[in-house]
């Protein structure tokens, strides 16, 4: 099968750089971009990182995103909206093979818990610089 045009080494090169960029900026607004990316590559490359490794990081991105709404002082609605749209309840689809129940379990508590803190953030939104800290910590 022939490379489909522009999609040669470069233009991987190019667009792992312009995704380091966005992250090391921390340009939240274009997480979505990198997300997608992330997930190109995982389907190009199945195992060229460890499903556990991907997927923090990509929850990593999601919650920052998520977070960012909250500072930004979006309204309530919106901020569950996305954390319902990134963070689903039936949890993380397994895609991966390689993936182990330890791997399963770790991913799946991490979201949950960061879900309930923003959930409780929702219901008092008090002390929320320390509250949004602590869920991030949750993530990493």
């Amino acid at each position: 099968m022939a490379t489909p045009p522009g999609a040669g080494p470069a233009a991987l090169r190019f667009a792992a750089a312009a995704s380091w960029q966005v992250v090391r900026g921390r340009c939240v607004e274009n997480f979505p971009r990198v997300l997608e990316f992330l997930r190109s590559l995982r389907v190009a490359a199945p195992g060229l990182v460890r499903y556990r490794h991907h997927e923090r990081l990509c929850m990593g991105l999601k919650a920052k995103m998520v977070v960012e709404m909250i500072l930004q002082g979006r309204p309530w609605a919106q901020v569950l909206n996305a954390l319902h749209r990134h963070f689903p309840e039936s949890g993380p689809v397994v895609r991966d093979p390689k993936a182990t129940k330890q791997d399963l379990k770790k991913i799946s508590e991490a979201q949950e818990a960061f879900c309930q803190q923003v959930k409780r953030l929702v219901e008092a939104p008090v002390d929320l610089a320390s509250k949004l800290q602590s869920a991030l910590l949750l993530i990493q």
